[in-house]
């Protein structure tokens, strides 16, 4: 069968060379009719002249337009046969497929009996309800499903589900259930494993963390459920009390990822409600064979990114990038894009000057941070049959595998991958953690959904004494709002969940939060946007980008008067008031 499916992508690259010799041609024939009519022209202005001269000209005008006739003929027919090519290799390409397509119902019975025989090892009792058991997907994928289906049961049954009494107790059945389902969503199949046990416990998660040095406790004060569930892909990370056969290692879920994302090129995310029970969402490719691309050309060299994780495409001129900090960025619908240059990031050459063309690309992390690979040029989209980089190639960087276009080989290049590598920064001493009481500026709460936006303004920040808790939305910050009070609070406007204005009305609303400082920094610097955000309670409005020492002179200013006076609240108060655009 692999055999069969490279034959289909040599089908496809000679198809692709004939649409080339048919375009090719069409060049031709538009080249001959440019020379008829010259030769046309040329023959009446010499008709008068010379009779031979201008009967030649007319002569070579009609065999000319004979040969036009003929290659234009053979364009047509050529084209034809190019789309007839091209619907046996698609339908060829699909019966391979099915061929090596399986149901997953195998791997899915055989953990039966690993989770009666665990749960009886441990003193528990659970069953196993299967579902979507005829859903299909490709052998390779299914072979290589098992492992992490097999670690993902037993912590199932080890972690998830209670002892008998401490079920009933709760007011649950005394046998656990562990329920695996797939199900195919549009080009994908979603497989989800869940049981309806004890499920994960966010505290406990983040003092887990950091009782095993994995986190800092500033950061584990700063962090919202979501990424405390997050925290069991980390390496290292148990919670289990005691090392015994089946947990308590710290070897597991991050190896989990780490086949699903980087060798299956899927997702995998965490679902939990405490007491109720916690489910593993798996999201693979149907597979791993064939895929569309987007094809690109950057440093001199051509690769081939995923249309998966492609989110969108443009094209901007360099005066549009922005800096904040030392991030490049730009703007794209309201919102700051971090760059990542690929000619930088696999060091090549530098990419010439004009236009740089963007591929926007959604990181399957925590948040979903859209980034913007920047190329020097876009080929187009194509389909591709992936082929392997072999075990001497294995271990190259930021590529998952390459594909033949045509006259050259184009790596296959690893987003996630890319962009972790993009967001390291060797060399740079580890930000200052001071706990809040031992700093003396105030504590301030930042509430920024763009992570690159955040970690620049919380740097700023921090580097200036100030103890800074972040929050990821608007309804992130409310809730630490909530739970603890701030000196200042600085916040986006357009953020998922609860915008800056609705964020700031609801803490004005708040006696603990009346007259606390807050300033507003955004990029929607329109008069309605400022008259919006005074409105709804700010002290100051700031538009991105920013002027970093202006932002910290006001960030001073406002915590030496945590009670503004009528000047800065009062009706009075003028909208643009103490703005700046920069």
């Amino acid at each position: 069968l692999d055999r069969l499916l490279n034959l289909v992508g040599e089908l496809v690259l000679g198809r692709d060379s004939l649409r080339g010799a048919v375009h090719a041609l069409g060049s031709i024939t538009a080249e001959l009719a440019t020379d008829r009519g010259m030769a046309r022209r040329a023959a009446r202005a010499a008709g008068g002249a010379s009779v031979v001269r201008g009967h030649g000209l007319d002569h070579l005008g009609d065999e000319l337009s004979r040969v036009e006739r003929v290659l234009g003929d053979v364009a047509s027919d050529l084209d034809q046969g190019t789309d007839r090519l091209d619907a046996i290799s698609g339908e060829l390409r699909d019966q391979v497929m099915r061929l090596r397509m399986v149901s997953v119902a195998g791997i899915f019975r055989k953990h039966v009996r690993t989770v009666r025989d665990l749960a009886a090892s441990l003193g528990k009792r659970a069953r196993l309800e299967l579902e979507g058991e005829d859903t299909e997907l490709d052998k390779l994928l299914v072979e290589a499903l098992d492992e992490p289906l097999l670690h993902l049961v037993r912590n199932a049954v080890d972690h998830g589900i209670e002892e008998p009494d401490a079920r009933v107790a709760a007011g649950k059945p005394a046998e656990g259930a562990i329920r695996i389902a797939a199900a195919h969503r549009g080009n994908q199949v979603e497989i989800r494993v869940g049981d309806d046990g004890r499920g994960l416990d966010p505290a406990r998660l983040r003092a887990r963390a950091v009782e095993r040095g994995l986190i800092t406790a500033d950061q584990a004060a700063a962090m919202d459920d979501h990424a405390a569930r997050e925290l069991i892909f980390r390496a290292g990370f148990s919670t289990a009390a005691q090392v015994s056969e089946v947990s308590g290692r710290g070897v597991g879920m991050d190896v989990v990822r780490q086949t699903i994302v980087a060798r299956l090129k899927g997702t995998i995310d965490v679902e939990s409600t405490p007491g109720q029970g916690s489910a593993f969402v798996l999201k693979l490719p149907l597979t791993l064979a064939i895929i569309q691309v987007i094809v690109a050309r950057a440093g001199g060299e051509t690769f081939a990114i995923p249309l998966d994780v492609v989110k969108r495409v443009l094209a901007i001129e360099p005066r549009e990038i922005e800096r904040i900090g030392d991030r490049e960025v730009c703007v794209v619908r309201g919102r700051h894009i971090p760059l990542i240059r690929l000619d930088v990031v696999l060091e090549l050459d530098a990419g010439g000057d004009g236009p740089l063309h963007l591929v926007l690309v959604e990181h399957a992390g925590p948040g979903h941070e859209t980034y913007a690979l920047v190329c020097d040029h876009l080929v187009g989209k194509r389909e591709i049959v992936i082929k392997s980089l072999g075990p001497l190639l294995a271990n190259v960087p930021c590529a998952a595998g390459a594909t033949l276009l045509g006259d050259r080989v184009a790596l296959i290049l690893d987003v996630p991958a890319i962009i972790r590598r993009a967001l390291e920064e060797p060399g740079r001493p580890a930000p200052r953690r001071l706990a809040p009481e031992a700093r003396g500026g105030g504590h301030v709460l930042l509430v920024e959904d763009s992570d690159i936006v955040r970690e620049s303004l919380r740097r700023l920040l921090a580097d200036a004494g100030y103890a800074v808790t972040v929050a990821v939305d608007g309804q992130h910050g409310l809730e630490l709002a909530r739970s603890r009070r701030f000196d200042l609070i600085s916040t986006d406007v357009v953020m998922p969940r609860l915008d800056g204005y609705e964020l700031t009305r609801a803490l004005r609303a708040m006696p603990e939060y009346a007259e606390v400082p807050i300033i507003m920094v955004t990029t929607m610097g329109e008069r309605i946007d400022r008259v919006r955000g005074f409105d709804a309670g700010v002290d100051e409005y700031i538009t991105k980008p920013h002027d970093r020492a202006m932002l910290l002179a006001t960030v001073r200013k406002l915590l030496g008067h945590a009670a503004p006076g009528p000047e800065a609240t009062g009706p009075d108060r003028r909208p643009g008031d103490g703005d700046r655009d920069s």
